[in-house]
This record gives structure tokens, sequence and C-alpha cells, in this order.
């Protein structure tokens, strides 16, 4: 029988798993690249074997099952054609997505998360417990918005952003590409590419500035 195929089989697959089981889909299990996990059984799911053998498992689509971001994007690159036309989203059904947020394909949004009118969600997105997106946001490709996580309208992620628990940003702040902002964190100005940023207001060490010193 054709059903969903998970990819990674760590904790945040067992998340993906159980809004998939909420959702009514029928779930084959997981695949995953850690030989210790094939033969285990998560969620009352087998670890099938590793990514690349997909398509012996004949399934009718693919949902992402790993947290990291980089590597997401190296799984579906090193997939790319094989892949195509595959990916599904997972959000649960507690979860609030307005009828006009513009969704890219595999974005998985977790219980309690809202995302409000004409925000757009990129691809692989990860819309984690009881985030909030506000009105008019952009989020980029193969970014994670960790539980908790408050943005404010306006607010834009390039790719590969990660914005840890608990963490805010004020109306119409940009975050750059594969930027890191930390646990807590307080988000009043824009953000450089490829910084972590922590703290109350968010601070980050210039990367030109150490390359000058």
């Amino acid at each position: 029988m054709s059903g969903i195929l998970i990819i990674g089989a760590g904790g945040h697959a067992k998340v993906v798993a159980d809004i998939l089981f909420l959702q009514g889909e029928t779930v084959l299990g997981y695949v995953d690249d850690d030989p210790s996990s094939w033969g285990t059984v998560r969620l009352g799911l087998p670890v099938l074997g590793k990514i690349d053998d997909f398509e012996q498992h004949s399934p009718g689509g693919l949902v992402m099952g790993i947290g990291d971001n980089a590597v997401r994007r190296s799984i579906v690159m090193r997939l790319g054609e094989r892949a195509a036309g595959m990916w599904r989203s997972a959000i649960h059904p507690r979860a609030t997505v307005a009828a006009s947020v513009q969704l890219g394909v595999g974005a998985v949004i977790l219980a309690h998360a809202v995302v409000n009118p004409d925000s757009i969600i990129g691809d692989h997105v990860i819309i984690n417990t009881g985030a909030t997106v506000d009105h008019d946001c952009r989020i980029g490709s193969f970014c994670h918005v960790a539980p908790g996580v408050h943005l404010a309208g306006g607010t834009k992620l390039g790719e590969g952003v990660f914005v840890g628990v608990g963490a805010s940003a004020i109306p119409g702040r940009v975050i750059g590409h594969w930027a890191i902002v930390g646990a807590g964190a307080v988000v009043i100005n824009n953000i450089p590419d490829h910084v972590t940023a922590i703290g109350i207001p968010a601070r980050w060490d210039d990367p030109q500035a150490k390359r000058n010193r």
C-alpha cells in the first residue's frame, strides 16, 4: 500500500509521524542514514533503511523529519529529481494557517503554531510548537522557527535561518541567510548573513571587523 515515507528517524521525525497520523495519512515508516537505527521501531513505525534507497519502498510521498537546516537542504539536493514532486507538507490540525499564506513544498507546522495572513513560507521550513509568524512575513527555504518564537509582522528570514526557542523579532526586521538567532534573543536590528546573534537586544560579532584585526 502506498503511503508517506519520513526522511530521518530522530526526535523530530517522531513529531512528524504524529502529525501525519492526526492528518489520517498512511505512513510507511522512516529512512535514515544511521545504520544503528535500521530495524528499530519508533511510534509503531519501522526504520526501513538508508535514505538513498527510499524508492525501494514505493512511497506515495515524502516528508522531511530532520530538524537541522543544513542537513535538510543537503538531503533535498542529494535526492534531486528522484524526489521531485514527492515532497509533502505536514500541518498539525491544531496549527492555524491563514488561507492567504503561500506555503512552499515540504513545510512542517507543529501544534499551536500560527501563521497569519499574506505570509510566505518557503520550501522545507519548520514552524515549531507554539511559534507565531505574523502577517506579511517572508520565511526563506530551509528555515527553522523553534518552539515559542514570535516573529512580528513583516519580518523576513533568509534561506536557512535558525531562530532559537523563545526568541522574538520586532516588525519589519530582516535576518540574513543562514544566520542563527539564539534562544530568548530579541531582534530589534537587521541581522546580516552567516552570523550568530544572541542576547537582548540581539548582538553578533562582525566578521568583516574580525578579518581586519
